[in-house]
């Protein structure tokens, strides 16, 4: 498994470098992001994560929201979803959890995504103790229906590697500085410290309901209200 946890690191050395490469505009930059988009076309409310498998902060945002997200709101056609992986340390394990979820095909992807997470603390702990985790990605990848063997063609290949890099460039585009970090209708929802209280910036702006500055809190009827508040607006544009 160091082998293969190597090989991934060479491969994301790259990835890691373009992140900065925006200011020097490259003159060949990676294609758009391949999305694997959740819910209906007609959605009143488009929604993009960047997170990372590495990112602890995602691991318990998807534990706290991800069930009320699909339920009440996409399930029920209001939102579509989008979940874009990046690269945050240990690159090696954000790299295995997005190549992973590619292996897997379109039609398994928020399984894998959802199963990644779940198994997070796992992977976290072995890491640190040094332990083999080739075994906990295997299980994953066997209960979406791939061998040990596709899963590591999986993490040798390159095209995965292009499309985590288009993932990452259009982060610095977007103006993405951490993760986890949304997208509601293409603007950027990020934290910000302000007189001592971290707080919601949507756009440039603090992010204003009923008169209020919203804490920067993922609690799950945080992130119901937030959602509620856009589609809210989407009605009266």
């Amino acid at each position: 498994m160091r082998g293969v946890m190597r090989s991934l690191v060479a491969l994301t050395l790259s990835v890691l470098a373009l992140g900065s490469a925006h200011a020097q505009e490259p003159s060949d930059p990676p294609p758009p992001p391949q999305d694997v988009v959740l819910g209906s076309a007609e959605a009143r409310l488009e929604i993009i994560e960047y997170g990372s498998y590495a990112c602890p902060h995602c691991g318990h945002f998807h534990e706290n929201n991800w069930h009320m997200i699909n339920s009440e709101f996409v399930e029920t056609g209001q939102v579509r979803f989008i979940f874009r992986p990046i690269v945050t340390p240990p690159e090696q394990m954000a790299a295995a959890g997005a190549f992973l979820s590619y292996c897997v095909g379109d039609e398994r992807y928020y399984d894998a995504v959802d199963l990644l997470f779940m198994e997070q603390p796992n992977i976290i702990e072995g890491m640190r103790n040094r332990e083999d985790v080739l075994g906990i990605y295997a299980r994953i990848a066997g209960a979406l229906g791939r061998t040990q063997d596709e899963m590591l063609a999986c993490f040798n290949d390159e095209a995965n590697n292009t499309r985590l890099m288009s993932n990452l460039y259009q982060a610095s585009l977007d103006g993405v500085r951490g993760t986890p970090s949304f997208l509601f209708n293409g603007v950027l929802l990020s934290s910000q410290q302000v007189d001592g209280e971290y707080i919601f910036i949507y756009g440039e702006e603090p992010l204003i309901i009923n008169g209020d500055r919203v804490p920067a809190e993922f609690t799950e009827d945080s992130f119901r209200r937030i959602i509620l508040h856009f589609l809210t607006e989407s009605d009266s544009d």
